[in-house]
């Protein structure tokens, strides 16, 4: 029993790293303009969308972010193109947004860990 554990979680294991890879491979085939985010905090719903806060994965600087009609999960990974602008909300001059096809693909909250795990055990 013990050892089918283990190779179930070597496989989710093993899944997640590839989404990981995946994303990455889709962010520089895609090219400039389209970035790897993850997801801290959806701190609210409405029918036409939603706002969290991001962290870019290439700074580690975290943007309030508007997702039109879209809800992503806290802690995924989002590979999307969006363009900064005015959040009247919060008066915010460089709030993101994401408008509908803004967002290309997504990745587990384990994507990059398990994939560093991964490239760690590989060394």
């Amino acid at each position: 029993m013990l050892g089918i554990l283990r190779r179930k979680k070597t496989r989710r294991e093993a899944a997640a790293a590839q989404q990981w890879e995946r994303l990455q491979a889709s962010a520089r085939q895609l090219g400039p303009g389209f970035h790897i985010v993850q997801v801290d905090k959806v701190y609210q719903q409405a029918r036409n969308g939603s706002k969290a806060y991001v962290i870019w994965t290439e700074t580690g600087m975290r943007q309030d972010t508007w997702f039109e009609g879209w809800v992503p999960r806290p802690g995924s990974f989002i590979l999307l193109r969006g363009s900064v602008g005015y959040g009247p909300h919060n008066n915010n001059p460089k709030v993101l947004y994401v408008g509908p096809g803004g967002v290309h693909s997504t990745a587990s909250a384990d994507a990059l860990s398990a994939w560093q795990r991964q490239r760690n055990r590989q060394a």
